[in-house]
């Protein structure tokens, strides 16, 4: 089987982060979103991945300079041209039953009992679905007899929706789903080609099992997806796990800092005594948090200093930061290269 993954998205959600880094770039509990994304395919049985870009293409292109695992290359759309225009204009190299996959969603779908689903129901496309207590604003499926998918509702206003059944963004397709697609065209899966197929009479059906799916797309969202890859319920941070906190080759950390899991810390980084460190929390490679500086549930990305007294909370520092002694970050994002003074606050309310 393969897999294409959709990774063309300028992230505007994550700015200031990904005005340098593309969202699917950006690092979660110490590996890059695209990384998790494609090991949790390979372990689903997808043999090749390819992933669509556009947004700063070229920066995909480095991290598979460093990819090992599956055959995975990119391909670079020459325009916008949605999520199923996209799929169609690389559909000369897929061959069979392929999986399309949104690149900005951390998941432990179960994609090998998936394909036994679509494969029992001889579905043209299965959509992974799941119940939610709220629908407002999501892409609503509704669903009949055997899980065959009547039609669709996207974004309905509160209490107007149609189902609880939401698009949770994996998609198993066969070639055929891709037919009526004029090339060139933009074409969205969830407006255009689903129900065009429901019209025709295809059989499009819902996978409904209960799945993890977080969209790591938010400050929010991110924070969630890695607090799932740190306590194990979706993928792994790379290191060694010691009691909670996944340390990698020669990273320093001095025993009278306090340290409360889930932690992954990267190579080189340095933490320093008196620092106070609570989870879920990444800390890049090469960064330092230096004498009394706190640390809590967020991600600090390579090369970024926290100073002496200094605390960082629900926020992601980008790479390269420097946040001055005694300052104090709450709920933010910082873009790369950012200068905190010493005693300042940033804070969103």
């Amino acid at each position: 089987m393969q897999a294409v993954v959709l990774v063309g998205g300028q992230g505007t959600r994550l700015r200031p982060l990904t005005l340098t880094t593309p969202k699917p770039l950006v690092p979660l509990a110490n590996r890059p979103l695209i990384e998790h994304i494609v090991r949790w395919l390979e372990a689903g049985g997808v043999s090749e991945v390819l992933l669509l870009t556009q947004y700063r293409a070229a920066d995909f292109d480095r991290w598979l300079a460093e990819w090992r695992g599956i055959p995975v290359r990119a391909v670079e759309e020459p325009v916008p041209l949605g999520t199923a225009g996209a799929v169609a204009n690389v559909a000369g190299s897929l061959h069979g039953t392929t999986a399309v996959i949104n690149g900005d969603n951390i998941t432990n779908l179960d994609l090998q009992a998936m394909l036994s689903a679509h494969r029992a129901t001889g579905a043209v496309a299965t959509i992974a679905v799941d119940g939610v207590d709220d629908p407002t604003g999501r892409g609503v499926v509704v669903l009949g007899a055997g899980g065959r998918v009547l039609r669709f509702q996207e974004k309905p206003a509160p209490g107007t929706a149609a189902a609880n059944t939401v698009n949770t963004g994996s998609y198993l397709i066969e070639p055929v789903a891709l037919h009526g697609v004029e090339p060139g065209r933009s074409t969205m899966w969830e407006t255009d080609v689903f129900p065009a197929l429901i019209a025709a009479g295809a059989p499009v059906f819902g996978w409904t099992h209960p799945h993890l799916w977080l969209d790591a797309g938010t400050l929010r969202g991110y924070l969630a997806a890695q607090a799932a890859i740190l306590t194990g319920e979706a993928s792994s941070p790379p290191g060694e796990a010691r009691g909670g906190i996944w340390v990698a080759h020669h990273a320093s950390l001095d025993p009278d800092a306090s340290y409360r899991g889930p932690i992954a810390v990267g190579a080189e980084t340095i933490v320093s005594a008196g620092v106070r460190l609570a989870g879920p929390l990444s800390i890049g490679r090469r960064c330092r948090v230096e004498h009394g500086g706190l640390v809590e549930h967020g991600a600090i990305w390579d090369g970024s200093v926290v100073g002496r007294g200094a605390a960082v909370v629900d926020s992601i520092i980008g790479y390269n930061c420097i946040i001055g002694e005694d300052a104090r970050v709450e709920r933010a994002l910082l873009g790369d290269g950012t200068v905190v003074a010493a005693g300042a606050v940033i804070r969103d309310e």
